[in-house]
């Protein structure tokens, strides 16, 4: 497994004689939970395959799919941010409805080749199912994850208006082809939240609130500090992981963006949010909203719904229930 780990950034120790999955992402090592779900069940079935991390840069990802292709032993796996849109430019053939949503989270692996599937869309039709219908759904983010997040919700809530909201517009282009989509409205700046009037559900997909340091080139932020109802072109970035210093760095900022929490939730009565993020299970976003009184779902339950998914997927496992069954248990 020597050229494996010479093109990942964290220490991984593969048998190179048992099979093996991985999640690939730029630091799924530091607290992806597929690895988690799915060595369950693989150790349930006493099966020596395992699934690892791998921290990829992105001068390595198409080198690293190559050699993916290649090994033997490799079966499939899970792809987290930023590479969901990115690896499939790599990759030979991608599921139908992966090309409807835009990206891809599962990868496949047949002879040498590798196909790319979606499952996010299942795990998120299932939180949505436990939420009451809305007129009026504010969409936050049109990353890797958002489209299938975006799709599940149109066709969960055909009858209701949505707003979108994206740091980059031109991002959020594709939902005009989205079936079913009646009333839509993009926003234009961040501020626009502001303005709109008895917004019923908001749909965070964006990783803002999500708890993990992240490196750019010598120095490193953590977005479990703010909310997506903050522009975070001022935040400041530090040299060492350390949550007092980053705090003390950007105080300014993070009581901005409190303050914007609080205002919208006052305006807002009757609201209900999902953060699509599990890591922490209350993101600041959840914790203000709970504290309002405010109805709240994480990321936790479509996490596991497309990991489930995934694994059946990857390993040829048509026991959907009895898979989910083992992930919840010692999930």
């Amino acid at each position: 497994m020597k050229n494996l780990t010479n093109l990942i950034n964290n220490k991984v120790s593969i048998n190179e004689k048992n099979f093996y999955t991985l999640i690939i992402g730029l630091n799924p090592s530091q607290g992806a939970r597929s690895p988690r779900l799915w060595n369950k069940v693989y150790k349930k079935k006493k099966s020596n395959c395992r699934m690892y991390p791998a921290d990829v840069s992105l001068k390595n990802l198409r080198n690293f799919v190559n050699f993916l292709k290649k090994d033997e032993k490799f079966l499939g796996g899970s792809v987290t941010a930023p590479y969901k849109i990115e690896i499939m430019k790599y990759l030979d053939e991608i599921d139908f409805n992966a090309k409807k949503i835009g990206s891809i989270n599962t990868i496949v692996k047949k002879g040498n080749k590798i196909k790319g599937y979606n499952t996010d869309y299942f795990g998120a039709f299932e939180t949505l199912k436990k939420i009451r219908s809305n007129k009026d759904i504010l969409v936050i983010g049109a990353g890797g994850a958002s489209k299938a997040v975006i799709i599940a919700s149109v066709d969960k809530f055909k009858k209701s208006n949505f707003f979108f909201l994206n740091r980059k517009k031109k991002k959020l282009n594709f939902i005009k082809k989205i079936n079913f989509l009646k009333k839509s409205k993009i926003l234009n700046k961040l501020n626009d939240i502001h303005s709109l009037k008895n917004i019923d559900l908001v749909i965070n997909t964006t990783s803002v609130g999500f708890d993990t340091w992240v490196k750019t080139k010598k120095k490193v932020y953590n977005l479990k500090f703010f909310s997506p109802f903050i522009n975070l072109i001022k935040m400041v970035s530090i040299k060492t992981s350390s949550d007092r210093i980053f705090k003390k760095k950007n105080l300014k900022l993070i009581k901005k963006d409190s303050k914007n929490l609080k205002n919208f939730f006052v305006n807002h009565k009757k609201i209900t949010i999902f953060d699509i993020i599990y890591k922490p299970n209350k993101t600041k976003l959840l914790r203000f909203a709970e504290k309002s009184g405010k109805v709240g779902h994480n990321g936790l339950e479509m996490n596991l719904i497309q990991a489930v998914k995934g694994f059946v997927l990857v390993n040829k496992n048509n026991n959907f229930y009895k898979v989910k069954k083992i992930m919840e248990s010692h999930g």
